[in-house]
């Protein structure tokens, strides 16, 4: 898919239709609109996609994103751990009346560290140089990184996932639009239509937190119209630093 045509892919196909779980703390009442929808996009794992084999769980009838956890620095079967600043992403799946979807399923997927997603379909979309600090970015693919995951609500509607920051990348270089760090999360839940979104990180503890943050500003699904101001907020999420060190973000959703 060239520059123009993914451009207008993204700018107007705005619609779309292991770690144990923590929890125990109180949860903000997040009632209030639907989680705003975003695109699918062009790099969703389907069966024949991924440009390197990342199946934890070999299954010949389970397509690729059905077939990993939801720890997506470590690849089961393999020594290393994924490249980039690890991040865990906690929050609650909730219908209109805010009650808790026992046993929703939520697929994520998301570029490597470096902007690059393990899609045959970015093969084209090459290395460049950072706008600001004219840095060459070389958009690799990491072997330890897992690329997509999946989890399972419990029964107080709760997930977790462990992951890493991705990077950003030029979805239309002669334009200057860079995607920022996002990463795409399905929903799905019985009598439930099933929710396509996108989350978008905010922390003082990230590099280039600044940069990213100019980036969101200018995005053009992040600042769709499609999204109330209230939706928008919600689909960014602030991380700070937990009792690890490492950065936590909550991500409530509202189906």
């Amino acid at each position: 898919m060239q520059n123009s045509t993914r451009r207008k892919f993204f700018k107007f196909g705005l619609s779309a239709s292991a770690i144990a779980i923590g929890g125990g703390k109180a949860v903000a009442n997040v009632c209030g609109e639907q989680t705003g929808t975003q695109s699918l996009g062009p790099f969703f794992p389907r069966p024949g996609t991924p440009a390197i084999e990342v199946k934890e769980n070999q299954d010949p009838n389970l397509p690729p994103a059905l077939s990993n956890d939801n720890d997506l620095t470590y690849v089961r079967g393999k020594s290393g751990s994924a490249n980039g600043q690890i991040v865990f992403i906690r929050g609650r799946v909730i219908d209109e009346n805010c009650s808790p979807l026992k046993n929703a399923s939520i697929i994520i997927w998301q570029a490597s560290s470096t902007g690059r997603y393990n899609h045959l379909g970015d093969g084209e979309n090459h290395d460049f140089n950072h706008p600001v600090t004219g840095e060459s970015i070389k958009r690799v693919l990491d072997p330890n990184f897992q690329y997509w995951g999946r989890v399972i609500t419990n029964s107080k509607g709760e997930y977790m996932f462990k992951t890493i920051i991705p990077g950003f990348y030029p979805a239309d270089l002669s334009g200057g639009w860079y995607r920022p760090p996002h990463i795409h999360f399905m929903v799905s839940a019985l009598g439930k239509e099933q929710l396509v979104t996108q989350m978008y990180f905010r922390s003082r503890h990230m590099k280039d937190n600044e940069f990213i943050q100019t980036l969101n500003k200018r995005d053009y699904l992040l600042q769709s119209g499609n999204l109330s101001n209230g939706q928008r907020k919600k689909l960014l999420v602030d991380f700070k630093k937990g009792s690890n060190g490492n950065l936590e973000g909550r991500f409530d959703i509202q189906i």
